[in-house]
């Protein structure tokens, strides 16, 4: 699970790309990270479940693929969502969300550069999962565009972060710090805005509450992630 919400591991992914605009080697080995992982949510009484891919690399990317541990299922397709097309994802979609859990074990990554150079990587999934985040409180004031937000306390959650967003799993507008309370509180004089933003009256936009659960204690002050979770909420600006 290496560096994959591109939120919290934005640089990582950076620092890959740019390695290629340097000067320090004239021919770089096409290189690249994988990562799968599992989102949780509530749904009614019960947690629902699907996997969620990144891929990157250090060259402009035509293709991504994964095989799935699990034999006959058919690979799992990934997307450029990054400029410079060297990051691609694939997250859930609506009928991808199953009650069942997600199989464990190894995902094998299939980079193909642009360059049409081929690049087979993996990535483990452990049997540990995240409890569903359910917001308990939700309160957005127009003036000042002040947010105060709680949550459920969840046993196993490494860091909580709330991001606003165009869209569910849209571009970040915000993000918060790494939180370790059930509370937050933001405004539009708060730090952490995206530099530039301008955001427009009567324009939807979402807010996600995610909560991260790290491959181990080791890891938490880290990225990388094995399970997460997220409830969103609508507001109007």
């Amino acid at each position: 699970m290496k560096k994959i919400t591109i939120s919290l591991l934005a640089l990582s992914l950076l620092a890959i790309v740019s390695a290629c605009d340097t000067n320090d080697f004239e021919d770089p080995e096409f290189y690249g990270i994988g990562d799968v992982f599992v989102r949780c949510i509530k749904v009614g009484e019960e947690t629902h479940y699907s996997p969620i891919f990144y891929a990157s690399a250090n060259e402009y990317l035509s293709e991504v693929s994964v095989e799935s541990p699990v034999a006959g299922l058919p690979n799992y397709e990934l997307s450029d969502y990054f400029e410079g097309k060297s990051v691609f994802r694939l997250l859930p979609e609506p009928s991808t969300y199953t009650s069942t859990n997600i199989a464990n074990g190894i995902y094998k990554f299939t980079l193909t550069s642009a360059k049409q150079e081929r690049l087979t990587i993996q990535d483990k999934l452990l049997d540990s999962r995240i409890e569903p985040i359910v917001i308990s409180d939700f309160t957005y004031t127009k003036a000042g565009h002040t947010f105060d937000i709680s949550w459920n306390q969840l046993e196993n959650a490494d860091t909580y972060v709330v991001k606003l967003m165009t869209e569910k799993d849209g571009k970040v507008l915000y993000i918060s710090d790494r939180i370790t309370t059930t509370k937050y509180q933001f405004n539009d004089n708060s730090k952490n805005w995206t530099y530039g933003v301008q955001l427009n009256a009567g324009t939807t936009y979402w807010i996600g509450v995610f909560g991260y659960e790290f491959e181990s204690a080791s890891t938490s002050n880290g990225s990388n992630i094995n399970s997460e979770t997220v409830e969103f909420k609508e507001i109007v600006w």
